[in-house]
């Protein structure tokens, strides 16, 4: 078995990256968050070909699939070939305990588990009620589940797109109060799961052009200049500014692959910030919206601006015709970079936020994706962008109205303080000249002062 198991592995791999390409998303706000084994990958199940899409995207350990007693016995052939790849056989009839054992004994030898908790392949295009296997399995062993969503565009041509999420622990459900019994445990553990798979499906609906079968186009402004920056310029930014990515969320990862547009709002305290947020989203061609005033009165600057697929918007008043071309672009699938404080802040404290990204988003339907731009803008110096999960005024219960305004800018607010809060956490504290000046004071001006008391004291002593 041992031999067939690895014929099978070599014979297979390049015909199977030829045929069943996959692109993997990461959902997990922590980059650093690893998928080493033992572990339980729970995948949601579109057709027989899942098994083979699991081994493409879980390389490495050995992975036991669990199976239904029926589809084992199908085919003798195919009874063989399972046999040799790993394979444990449940009894759906009974529903008894001994897959769950033996899961547990591969998981303690340090194998991985497969397992699709639907049990049955999807036929209406959503998740079926899932199995409480996983959770059983997880709560038994003590080992993490990967929950896993893929949109099942297996085959010659197709390409399938699959979110692979935050590792979920046992732990959580062991310790809370609330859950007394196993039965319990699982059916909460289970809810969970379903829950956050179902979350990952949302999000690639409503996110991704290929859910709808279509492919993204090649926008019409991504011109020369556009791609010279894109493929040139920008890996000189990650040189000469050191630039680091790191999320304010677990969907915060995918808003780098999104290709049904979107609405980015970023602080502004530098004119190369729009350069900063193509490098951070480069997988996607974005446009930005710029100051017509300023493109005026540098022609060259302003060349270069309608050359990136710039909106150049009338900062004189309200500018009707520029909010109708980003609300067509964000229906034609184009995301768009706006700086919700209208003007280069170098402040600490945000400006009072424009109207623009909130309507834009309401209307249009888009969400709205955060990022904050914690740099001190010098060459060689650490540059950070946090990029935080999208928000979606839709479901905030938010409509067109002034009042609704106000409060997807609150809302937006919120979200950019608190990705500025995680940056400064993350950075390492550098002392300026001036703050080393002050505290070299500091520390002379407290010598002194314990000079002087011992020397009062010295002459009370004496006296």
């Amino acid at each position: 078995m041992f031999i067939i198991r690895w014929l099978l592995y070599l014979n297979s791999i390049i015909p199977a990256l030829i045929l069943f390409p996959i692109k993997k998303i990461y959902l997990r706000k922590n980059k650093k968050e690893k998928y080493k084994g033992p572990v339980i990958i729970s995948m949601n199940h579109t057709s027989f070909l899942d098994y083979i899409e699991a081994l493409l995207a879980f390389p490495g350990r050995r992975k036991y699939v669990l199976v239904g007693a029926k589809f084992y016995a199908w085919n003798p052939v195919l009874t063989f070939f399972l046999k040799a790849m790993g394979v444990i056989k449940v009894d759906e009839v009974t529903g008894n305990m001994d897959a769950v054992n033996k899961a547990v004994e591969q998981l303690n030898k340090g194998h991985n588990i497969l397992i699709f908790p639907e049990g049955h392949i999807e036929t209406e295009g959503k998740l079926m009620e899932y199995k409480q296997a996983a959770a059983l399995i997880s709560l038994s062993s003590g080992c993490p589940i990967v929950p896993v969503f893929h949109n099942g565009r297996i085959g010659p041509g197709k390409r399938d797109l699959m979110f692979i999420g935050s590792l979920m622990y046992p732990d959580t459900y062991v310790c809370r109060d609330d859950l007394e019994s196993l039965s319990d445990r699982a059916n909460a553990f289970t809810a969970d799961l379903q829950e956050r798979t179902e979350e990952y499906r949302q999000f690639y609906l409503n996110n991704f052009m290929i859910a709808d079968g279509e492919k993204l186009k090649r926008p019409k402004y991504a011109g020369f200049l556009y791609n010279f920056m894109k493929y040139t310029a920008l890996p000189g930014i990650k040189i000469l500014m050191r630039t680091k990515i790191s999320y304010g969320g677990d969907l915060a990862r995918g808003t780098r692959y999104m290709d049904k547009g979107m609405v980015i709002v970023a602080n502004h305290s530098w004119w190369i910030d729009s350069a900063l947020l193509y490098y951070v989203f480069w997988r996607v061609y974005c446009r930005s919206l710029a100051a017509k005033d300023v493109a005026e009165v540098n022609k060259s600057w302003g060349f270069f601006e309608k050359a990136m697929g710039c909106v150049l918007l009338d900062r004189s008043g309200f500018d009707w015709n520029s909010l109708k071309t980003m609300m067509n672009g964000l229906k034609d699938h184009e995301p768009f970079i706006i700086f919700p404080e209208g003007h280069m802040n170098y402040d600490d404290e945000f400006l009072e936020f424009m109207k623009g990204p909130a309507m834009l988003s309401l209307y249009s339907h888009r969400p709205v994706v955060p990022v904050y731009i914690h740099t001190s803008y010098k060459l060689f110096k650490p540059t950070r962008f946090v990029i935080g999960d999208p928000i979606e005024f839709d479901k905030a219960g938010l409509v067109t109205d002034n009042e609704s305004l106000e409060k997807a800018n609150e809302m937006m607010r919120e979200a950019l303080y608190n990705l500025k809060r995680q940056a400064i956490s993350e950075t390492k504290p550098q002392m300026n000249s001036y703050i080393k000046k002050i505290r070299a004071e500091m520390k002379k001006n407290l010598a002194e002062i314990s000079n002087e008391i011992e020397e009062a004291r010295k002459n009370k002593a004496g006296g």
